[in-house]
């Protein structure tokens, strides 16, 4: 390959890029003084058949002239090995003869080519055919683009109408879950501020917690609760201490969101966001020592969603205002919950909490409300078991 060969191939968008393929040195120095001074055209001339393919796939080429007959190979085998490379399966191919013959130029077009020449016409000619091809090749690139750019571009519309729907839905759903209570206030909000603030406190030592796994954890953390609507109102609301068995009800709530968002993941088994709100629903209340429930499980048995959404679902039921106690000031909070470290929490999730107090107080206090923001019977008990 030629010096001139090695030269990067970037001519203008709407210039030609020339492979000549031809063992005769005399047609390639020919070839080159009809393009010499061509404006917008680059020349690359190859004498080898087993360098060709190679060389039209690095250069991309708008046009390949290909000689019919050379030494160690048929010049129309090469033009079937043209359209069988992806790389030139669409660049215009003359075929370049000694001689007119009408079977042979018949086989030429079958295989593939796009146009035949006796060689060498005259320079106008040859130029003329080049530029005709070469254009029109340009012209189908362009509009290929276009063609997969506005392609791409309704598919990401789609997607993103498809997102917005089922966000939109999942965020309707846990509000009927939360319309269940009737001091509950911005509860669902503060939780997903919450979360995200960990969530990338955490992120320093998980670069895998990315940032769509962070807004998928935003979301997802508010259907935690969607459970409680299969929770019988008189124990739901119930505003007086849980018998042992309202308690056993009550901690059923895990078990009935996880089942619902189980069944609807089996129907988008590739949705990330509904199998980290399963996961949050089902292990919100386990606790890092195995004490929690529904599951029993322990440490990283234990989503790391769920551990997260954990420590901000306690902390704003002990900072937020119910109907049966006052809120609790948020340095109060953060100690009550560094107690549980190792034991209800995972202690690397409270050290995230304690390292961006700041931030994390600043998060959720754009969303707290005058009014009660309990959570009912539920949101009670861990208040007492937090305290």
């Amino acid at each position: 390959m030629s010096e001139e060969n090695k030269q990067a191939a970037a001519p203008p968008e709407d210039g030609a890029i020339v492979l000549l393929v031809d063992d005769q040195l005399i047609i390639g120095e020919a070839v080159r003084r009809i393009l010499a001074g061509q404006e917008g055209i680059r020349f690359h001339f190859c004498q080898k058949e087993q360098e060709a393919l190679a060389i039209a796939a690095k250069i991309g080429p708008t046009v390949i002239l290909q000689d019919l007959v050379m030494p160690d190979a048929d010049g129309l085998d090469l033009v079937t090995r043209y359209r069988a490379q992806e790389a030139t399966s669409r660049t215009p191919i003359i075929v370049l003869s000694s001689k007119e013959e009408g079977e042979t130029k018949a086989q030429a077009f079958a295989n593939g080519a796009n146009d035949y020449v006796v060689k060498l016409p005259d320079g106008a000619e040859l130029l003329a055919r080049i530029r005709y091809h070469s254009g029109a090749f340009r012209a189908q690139q362009r509009a290929r683009a276009y063609a997969d750019s506005e392609r791409r571009r309704i598919e990401a519309e789609r997607r993103a109408e498809s997102v917005n729907a089922r966000n939109t839905l999942i965020f309707a759903l846990a509000k009927l879950a939360e319309s269940r209570d009737t001091d509950t206030g911005l509860h669902l909000e503060r939780i997903a501020a919450y979360s995200r603030v960990l969530a990338e406190q955490l992120r320093a030592k998980m670069p895998e917690l990315t940032d769509e796994w962070i807004l998928n954890l935003q979301l997802a953390s508010s259907l935690h609760d969607i459970g409680k609507v299969g929770i019988p109102d008189a124990v739901l609301l119930k505003p007086g201490k849980l018998t042992p068995e309202e308690r056993t009800v009550i901690e059923k709530h895990p078990a009935i969101g996880a089942d619902a968002l189980s069944a609807i993941l089996a129907r988008q088994p590739s949705d990330d966001l509904l199998r980290m709100a399963r996961n949050i629903a089902a292990s919100h209340h386990e606790r890092w020592d195995g004490n929690g429930y529904p599951g029993k499980l322990a440490k990283d048995q234990i989503p790391l969603e769920a551990r997260i959404v954990s420590v901000a679902d306690v902390y704003d039921a002990l900072t937020s205002k119910r109907v049966y106690k006052p809120a609790m000031p948020h340095e109060e909070a953060v100690k009550i919950i560094a107690g549980g470290s190792g034991t209800q929490f995972d202690p690397v999730v409270v050290d995230a909490l304690q390292k961006s107090e700041m931030v994390f107080r600043l998060a959720g206090s754009q969303f707290h409300d005058e009014q009660g923001n309990g959570e009912g019977a539920d949101a009670k008990q861990a208040s007492k078991e937090s305290a």
